[in-house]
């Protein structure tokens, strides 16, 4: 199926085919609606021709009911019609916002992902709302033509003329505005973007002295979009102006040619008002379009985005495996970065299998924390490969094997929510049985060491934090962060400088926790640069510039990097590893 000159996917038609009835129940309300629209031309054809010109009061009372009946009918029915457009937006999100944003959070690079919700209503707003309706209105414009046509030929043509006008200004319309439309909502949505970072690092922008600085460059950036945005809005409004004011015309040139037919004999004097009623009538929906056409090209690029958000996310959905012992292979990993600069990573391996503790490390900058990312399907290598039990890691569910790795990120990542519900990962949102959670919950605290922390807290388990763990200090982030990746007790544990912001205490309960989830059988993957935890390692991997200076048994690496004579480089691992 294509629309607006795209291919939908079958999820997204899907959902526009269940909304179908109704969208067939509103199409078949507008055309009893515009029937209806009907009844002002005849009441006053029959005013001028029977009331005025016999004086017969009772038929004026009769004509006076009959059409006030019918404008309540239409009104009703208007009415009627927009409840129904209302439930089939309604409806529309029911269907799709899940798996939007479920779709949003398997993208494994950024493009348009955190902006797709706003998108999505932008689609729906216009699918329920006045452009919709404008649609629907089109196809009766032939009806007043014919109405026309049955007063005089020459009226019809006159409406025929009208109607082709204003659909050629809609037409430039379209081609005057398409690129700034598309340039200013790229350019609004990465200033809000940019703004929503901005405000939630506030802190740490007041405290910087960075304040006005910033603001100015947010609002030189904020006014491109603005520019480009106005800009468009401007030849929009010159068209939509150019619409009315034919409209408008049209409406007094149809009078005076009624008048002239009358005159003529052509046609009754009830039919010079009819005339202009019928050429107002005729032309509104086609004027109403153009009105419409700013909300219906945002809704082309917004469902541009959301084709493009389906198409790069996967969807046949991975055969079922069982669940992982632990062994992760990885080979010849390699990440570019940006257009121009070198890799991230380069042909980078590891492996590890249950009771292992592999150590990462290397100087600031050297790739550990991109690694770990790759690791755990965060983000996706531009080739290479990672394998969990010999299956590749595409091979497996991302929500599944996701409940069979704990990972501990550089910034701790905590949600808002309770502490409970970050260390449970949210798991009683998804309907898991509350008692199993809970006995969950106490065992990866106890296991990460922060039971005894977590209680002493003024809300105990059920103590509220905000974004990135906000009303905990950092090293009690770092610890509910490590209890988060202990719960299930899973088979991998990838702990990205997880000693970064801990305490002699906390760092003891780190590496007791790493020797229990060993002792259970767990693969254990930890980059640091703080050597304490990496003491028991059983495998070293040394990442300089994103490519692997040293790697194998534990041992040998320590005896390597001792007998190499100093160089830049390596002085700068030796440094890092204290």
């Amino acid at each position: 199926m294509r629309l607006f000159g795209l291919e939908i996917p079958p999820e997204l038609e899907s959902a526009g085919r269940a909304c179908g009835e109704h969208l067939r129940l509103a199409a078949f309300l507008s055309a009893l609606i515009n029937i209806l629209y009907l009844a002002p031309t005849l009441f006053m054809m029959q005013v001028y021709d029977r009331v005025v010109t016999t004086g017969g009061i009772l038929t004026l009372v009769w004509l006076t009911i009959v059409v006030a009946f019918a404008l309540g009918t239409l009104s009703a029915l208007d009415g009627i019609r927009s409840r129904i457009m209302i439930r089939a937006g309604l409806r529309l999100d029911r269907l799709l916002s899940r798996d939007i944003l479920d779709h949003a959070l398997r993208m494994t690079r950024g493009g348009r992902a955190p902006q797709v919700m706003r998108d999505f209503d932008t689609v729906r707003q216009a699918f329920s709302g006045p452009p919709a309706i404008a649609l629907m209105d089109m196809p009766w414009v032939p009806i007043y033509v014919l109405v026309a046509f049955l007063l005089h030929w020459i009226l019809g043509v006159a409406v025929i003329v009208g109607a082709l006008v204003l659909l050629g200004i809609t037409i430039l319309n379209e081609r005057a505005t398409r690129d700034a439309t598309k340039a200013a909502t790229r350019t609004l949505s990465q200033s809000y973007g940019e703004q929503e970072r901005l405000v939630a690092q506030a802190e740490l922008v007041r405290s910087q002295g960075m304040r006005e600085a910033l603001v100015a460059r947010h609002v030189e950036r904020r006014a491109t979009g603005l520019g480009l945005t106005s800009s468009h809005q401007f030849a929009s409004g010159q068209y939509s102006s150019i619409a009315k004011f034919w409209r408008m015309f049209l409406q007094s040139a149809a009078l005076g040619l009624g008048a002239y037919l009358a005159v003529e004999r052509e046609i009754s004097s009830g039919a010079i008002i009819a005339a202009s009623v019928l050429m107002g009538r005729a032309l509104q929906p086609i004027e109403l379009l153009v009105g419409a056409w700013k909300p219906m090209t945002d809704a082309r690029e917004a469902l541009s985005n959301l084709v493009e958000l389906y198409t790069g996310a996967p969807r046949t959905k991975a055969f079922p495996l069982p669940a992982p012992a632990g062994r992760i292979e990885a080979r010849g990993l390699t990440l570019w970065g940006p257009k121009g600069a070198p890799p991230i990573l380069a042909n980078v391996g590891v492996e590890g299998g249950p009771g292992e503790l592999i150590g990462i490390t290397g100087p600031s900058g050297a790739g550990k924390s991109t690694l770990m990312r790759v690791l755990v399907g965060a983000v996706a290598p531009d080739s290479g490969e990672i394998r969990v039990d010999g299956s590749e890691l595409r091979d497996w569910d991302p929500e599944t094997l996701a409940g069979h790795i704990g990972y501990l990120p550089q910034d701790c990542a905590l949600l808002p929510g309770t502490v409970a519900e970050n260390i449970a990962r949210f798991a009683l949102a998804r309907g898991d049985d509350p008692e199993a959670v809970n006995r969950k919950v106490i065992a990866a605290a106890t296991a990460a060491g922060v039971h005894t922390l977590v209680t002493q807290l003024p809300e105990g388990y059920n103590h509220v934090v905000g974004w990135g763990g906000e009303g905990l200090s950092y090293g009690q982030r770092q610890r509910v962060a490590l209890a988060r990746a202990l719960y299930g007790d899973p088979a991998i544990l990838l702990l990205d400088e997880p000693n970064a912001a801990l305490d002699a205490e906390g760092e003891a309960a780190l590496i007791a926790a790493i020797g229990k989830a060993r002792a259970r059988g767990a693969t254990v993957l930890v980059a640091a640069h703080r050597v304490a935890v990496l003491a028991a390692a059983t495998k070293l991997l040394v990442l300089v510039g994103g490519r692997v200076q040293h790697w194998g048994p534990a041992e040998e690496v320590r005896q390597r990097l001792q007998i190499r004579a100093p160089e830049p480089r390596l002085a700068e691992v030796k440094a890092s590893n204290g």
